[in-house]
């Protein structure tokens, strides 16, 4: 029997499809610019704005780097160096006058892991080989290999994990908080964070003591230029271990009825490596038209979920404005649906419906140094850390004047 096909009802199909399709990405055009104008609505170049963010001095950002990954590994276990690395920052936030708090919890590390690792080239299949670490105790929660990402030697391949009960005296851990009180509104509440913690194994100098130093040099610009509603910076515990600094941070303003004081939330993670090196940039997902970040490395990305388009566009707003020369890309509503784009500070705020932002050079989709003893001082662009720093200094004042206008 000859097979026919419905030729004519085929290409009206596809042509449907087609026009469906347009339809779609001019809504997504029109709801994009919507959201910025929105956003942006109360925005006004401001000369002040500008002249502050051209204050912000890479010498000073080098130097808190240099201060802090002089301590070593900053892992959340060690409560030696956990202390020394909040005493630094104390005493920095209060020569400038910024007043400083901390907010303590406990972590009882009650597990040992023991890292299991894959057969290595020439190997035979199957050839697996085990290794406990000895006297490192971690939390039961964690779930993801990276963490453990330090302790690889040369030649081996991590696989997978395991960990058993062990016995630890709990570990006491600082999230440090800094305010500067607004001029007009103090009762709103802008928060900027960076996690001070490394995995074991790093400095860390990307992975985050670029964020601390970036929130240090906002500190001292803000002090001297107080915004219209309040900034606080949250220096957070813990987040290598599953976010729990963060996560304590929100639950305490639940417990406490000041969730809604705070109006939106600046993450910053892992953003000091950058390269203008063709083909750097890898991606956790592409959809044309959705998500398709350039393939250069050498921009800083603006992550915001459900809910944090507008705090999204405003940041972008403020980067294009006050820090032109720091290439942007924006995703500005679709970061809760990539696991990967949860996987720092903002992530607790987003559960909780505060609108918040992460800022980030994407880590490993950029750079192979990441969770690895390679993540070094010499490793940053302390320039275009200074872009970062521009950028989220003036993201602060725009909020805060814009949230003052309300």
């Amino acid at each position: 029997m000859k097979r026919s096909f419905p030729v004519k009802e085929m290409q009206d199909s596809i042509f449907m499809k087609r026009i469906a399709l347009l339809l779609v990405c001019s809504l997504v055009g029109i709801l994009f610019v919507c959201s910025f104008l929105t956003a942006c609505s109360s925005c006004e170049y401001r000369a002040d704005f500008a002249r502050l963010a051209d204050e912000v001095e890479a010498s000073r950002l080098r130097r808190h780097v240099d201060e802090l990954t002089a301590l070593g590994s900053r892992r959340a276990g060690d409560a030696a160096v956990g202390l020394a690395t909040i005493e630094y920052l104390e005493s920095e936030l209060e020569s400038w006058g910024v007043a400083t708090e901390r907010e303590t919890f406990l972590l009882t590390p009650s597990s040992k892991a023991t890292l299991i690792f894959g057969r290595e080239e020439g190997e035979a299949e199957g050839a697996t080989a085990e290794r406990e670490l000895p006297g490192t105790y971690f939390p039961s929660t964690i779930s993801q290999s990276r963490v453990f990402t330090g302790f690889v030697k040369p030649g081996e391949v991590l696989e997978s994990f395991r960990l058993s009960p062990g016995e630890a005296l709990p570990v006491e851990q600082i999230n440090l908080m800094a305010t500067i009180p607004g001029t007009l509104h103090p009762d709103r509440i802008l928060e900027i964070s960076a996690h001070h913690d490394t995995v074991p194994g790093t400095v860390g100098a990307d992975d985050n003591t670029s964020g601390v130093a970036v929130l240090l040099e906002v500190a001292r610009l803000l002090r001297s230029n107080p915004p219209e509603c309040t900034v606080r910076l949250c220096f957070f515990a813990a987040e290598e271990l599953g976010l729990l600094g963060a996560r304590e941070h929100v639950n305490l303003m639940k417990d406490q009825n000041r969730l809604d004081a705070v109006y939106g939330l600046i993450n910053l993670d892992t953003v000091g490596f950058f390269t203008d090196e063709e083909d750097s940039q890898e991606s956790p997902a592409r959809i044309p038209l959705v998500v398709w970040p350039p393939r250069t490395g050498n921009f800083l990305a603006i992550v915001g979920g459900n809910g944090s388009a507008d705090l999204a566009h405003l940041v972008e707003y403020a980067g294009e404005t006050y820090a032109p020369d720091l290439p942007l890309y924006t995703l500005a509503r679709l970061g809760g649906f990539l696991p990967d784009a949860r996987r720092s500070d903002h992530a607790p705020y987003w559960d909780v419906e505060i609108p918040a932002v992460f800022l980030t050079d994407t880590a490993e989709f950029r750079s192979d140094r990441y969770h690895r003893p390679t993540d070094d001082v010499e490793s940053l662009d302390f320039e275009a850390l200074r872009h970062v720093a521009a950028v989220t200094l003036s993201s602060a004042l725009v909020a805060s004047s814009s949230k003052a206008d309300e």
